[in-house]
């Protein structure tokens, strides 16, 4: 592995490994991902879980797998679609779910994935900033911040979080251009507020072959 694509994966990773560690507080955690579909006329990404699934519409832009594995890149543009369940101590319960208690799991999922880049990467982000937005009739948290200058591999980190059931949903963009962030934050909220979801686990082979 060349070192610029481990430190990439480092830093692409960073939030992940926190959310496999930390947040998901499982007995045997593992961080799922969401598939990029491709057929004829366009693309999804697309994820079957136990009884439920989502998906995001790529819409008319490029879209392939990237060279790093788990991600995707649409545009030139890198990223992630990851799924973390939410830690057993928020004591969700999906059917008295509260905008505040929804607010409250996300920022809760946001400051572990924060608390890993400081104490296990050692790396000082700043200008933290957070928006709750509604795409969609569905709640979102898009935050990002800045890392140090002298990194060399990712400027900066842009992130839209929603709850998905009891999990937390994740899109995740890396900036390697700082000049280039809007363009990453776009991404992410046109593929956020295209999601779609479905009370049962989709096929997802078969769901590709009708693209």
């Amino acid at each position: 592995m060349k070192p610029v694509t481990a430190a990439l994966i480092l830093a692409l990773g960073a939030g992940f490994c926190s959310s496999i560690a930390g947040y998901a507080q499982t007995s045997d955690p593992q961080d799922e991902h969401a598939r990029l579909l491709t057929g004829k006329k366009h693309s999804l990404i697309a994820y079957a879980g136990n009884g439920h699934s989502f998906t995001l519409e790529v819409g008319a832009h490029t879209a392939k797998p990237s060279d790093i594995p788990g991600f995707i890149t649409i545009d030139k543009q890198i990223l992630q679609s990851t799924l973390v369940p939410v830690a057993k101590s928020e004591n969700i319960d999906l059917h008295a779910l509260t905008e505040a208690k929804e607010k409250a799991i996300l920022l809760d999922y946001m400051n572990y994935e924060l608390k890993y880049y400081r104490k296990k990467l050692d790396q000082r982000y700043t200008n933290l900033q957070t928006e709750w937005v509604e795409l969609n009739h569905r709640l979102f948290l898009i935050w990002y911040f800045d890392l140090p200058a002298n990194y060399k591999v990712v400027s900066k980190q842009v992130y839209a979080s929603t709850l998905f059931y009891d999990q937390v949903m994740d899109l995740n963009a890396p900036v390697f251009k700082a000049t280039d962030w809007g363009t990453a934050r776009a991404t992410l909220v046109r593929l956020a507020g295209s999601m779609k979801t479905f009370d049962k686990t989709l096929d997802l082979d078969a769901l590709r072959k009708k693209l």
